[in-house]
């Protein structure tokens, strides 16, 4: 084998990579253009997203007090909503440590003194995924900082964008 059959297949090495990457962030820009117009519920949404309006306000009047709490809801800091909301209680002993989570897997919305706002985006997952966090780990910890069920939409999003 000559020198430049050892290029041509670390090039083709390379080619097949990048070709990889391409593909992958292409099926992630089809994730976020799918959800762009409909809730994940099926509904339609005069927004831009998953779940924010195409103001950038949150939700449209969502109620989401029929969410099932956790018997130990107290006990935990945050409400995930079916729509990719986040909002983590700045008061909760657990703060520090639910902050430090949500920040590598959400983009914060808003953080007035109480309670913050967070928001699940494929952005901020495709972040969470190059800082070595594997999806089952967002799923899982989701899930026990949530004072309520985890949304079935919330699993089947991180899992698409993951």
């Amino acid at each position: 084998m000559a020198v430049g059959d050892d290029e041509m297949t670390s090039g083709e090495s390379e080619y097949a990579s990048a070709r990889k990457l391409v593909l992958r962030a292409g099926r992630r820009e089809a994730i976020l253009v799918s959800h762009d117009g409909a809730k994940p519920d099926g509904t339609s949404a005069a927004s831009g997203g998953f779940g924010i309006g195409g103001d950038g306000t949150f939700g449209s009047g969502a109620d989401y007090s029929n969410l099932p709490l956790k018997p130990d809801h107290p006990l935990r800091p945050c409400w995930v909503c079916p729509d990719g909301h986040i909002f983590l209680e700045a008061f909760h002993e657990l703060y520090t440590s639910a902050y430090d989570f949500l920040v590598a897997v959400a983009e914060p919305v808003a953080r007035p003194e109480f309670l913050h706002e967070y928001m699940l985006t494929p952005y901020s997952l495709y972040a969470a995924v190059a800082t070595n966090i594997d999806t089952e780990s967002i799923v899982r910890v989701l899930s026990r900082l949530s004072k309520n069920e985890l949304p079935d939409s919330v699993v089947t999003f991180v899992r698409e964008c993951t």
